[in-house]
């Protein structure tokens, strides 16, 4: 909880500084029309007030009701936080032309006397990214993934999907990707965590068990928790009524267990992350897998790949990181796996151990891409192929 609360704060002081900066760029621009800036106070003051009570209330395991609000809430950060980056890019060309002597006379002032125009073209594009982002995150992306093993296996099509954030996505939405995910003919089906930000209650009346048992996998739909089951009582829920939800999902739920699959493969399926000291380590879940079959671990956060490869895991699937959902986040991302080796997004291969990280099918917050692609993974899993060498 002090973690959460510590990430909250975090983010309500970025938002801060953000809508504090273009509060006050927008104030210098318009120094001889003071209404427009006033407006901008008006309709700030309340949607500030707004964004850090939902942000704060989200600590609780409010209903479905307060799932407007939410969006509302956060499309707003998304709006403030594009309009923060519109005037850090003109303050940057100001910088740049009064630091290159040559602009200092010619382009500042052309600069300065352009702001006006300058804030109303941002203003426009927050809106129209807005507009983009609602539309982009209906539209998802099926990514194509062969992955060859060294051990006999059939060949498998394998649907994965990360991070739905029920309760950000409508049942409607939720149905059209099973159709989706129906149409892409899969063996089985791998949900990795963070499947639900509503309450276990509110699944059934909501909509969403029914898009769910429109699945059609012939050997199954498993999932594991993910960071948002925990803080929605899911996970940390000892009810027996959880239990019955999932088996009338259809969902057979992989909680720090290994499963054999009729034979042909193994499934790990852990316990996220953000339980670091509550969940069993990877060697103990994997103590009865038998030898020689292949095996996939689905951890809902890419923490520590390393693990997987001391283990012998020929796959491990992962999500969580939305591959930043909005840019620049993503690029960011990237810059940071330079430097600190860790996968935010996409394949890697270690040795005898491969990964993928799913971009996800959700988002956090608004039912927002920018920049990024809502996605649905499928695996094909093939046995490796050894070409004999010419004989000489």
């Amino acid at each position: 909880m002090v973690l959460r609360l510590l990430h909250l704060c975090m983010i309500m002081l970025a938002y801060l500084v953000a809508a504090g900066y273009v509060l006050y760029r927008l104030k210098q621009t318009f120094t001889n029309k003071g209404r427009w800036f006033k407006a901008a106070c008006w309709l700030c003051a309340p949607m500030t007030v707004l964004f850090i009570l939902v942000l704060f209330l989200r600590l609780f395991n409010l209903g479905s009701w307060f799932l407007p609000f939410q969006t509302v809430a956060y499309l707003w950060l998304t709006a403030v936080m594009y309009a923060a980056l519109f005037a850090v890019a003109f303050d940057a060309l100001r910088l740049l032309a009064y630091l290159i002597k040559p602009l200092r006379k010619r382009v500042l002032p052309f600069l300065n006397s352009a702001r006006p125009y300058y804030a109303l073209v941002s203003v426009l594009c927050v809106i129209g990214l807005l507009g983009y982002g609602l539309y982009h995150f209906t539209q998802p992306k099926v990514v194509d993934l062969t992955v060859e093993v060294d051990k006999p296996v059939p060949d498998l099509n394998i649907v994965v999907v990360s991070d739905l954030h029920l309760g950000t996505m409508s049942a409607e939405r939720l149905l059209m990707h099973v159709d989706t995910i129906n149409a892409l003919q899969p063996d089985m089906v791998l949900m990795l965590g963070d499947q639900f930000v509503i309450n276990w209650r509110d699944v059934v009346p909501m909509g969403y068990a029914k898009a769910f048992r429109k699945l059609r996998a012939p050997m199954g739909v498993y999932a594991v928790n993910g960071n948002h089951e925990g803080y929605h009582e899911f996970s940390r829920s000892t009810d027996p009524r959880v239990g019955q939800l999932y088996r009338y999902l259809r969902v057979n739920l992989l909680n720090d267990t290994a499963v054999v699959v009729d034979g042909k493969l193994a499934l790990i399926g852990r316990a996220d992350s953000s339980r670091l000291y509550a969940r069993k380590s990877l060697p103990e879940i994997m103590e009865n897998v038998p030898d020689g079959l292949p095996t996939i671990l689905m951890d809902h956060q890419p923490a520590d790949l390393g693990q997987a490869k001391a283990c012998d895991v020929d796959l491990q699937l992962s999500g969580h990181m939305h591959n930043g959902q909005f840019f620049p986040m993503n690029l960011y991302q990237g810059f940071k796996s330079l430097f600190n080796k860790k996968l935010y997004y996409g394949y890697r291969q270690d040795g005898g151990t491969q990964y993928y990280v799913t971009a996800g099918l959700g988002s956090s917050g608004a039912p927002m891409r920018i920049g990024t692609d809502v996605e649905i993974t499928v695996v094909h899993l093939k046995q490796k192929t050894h070409r004999e060498s010419p004989v000489r």
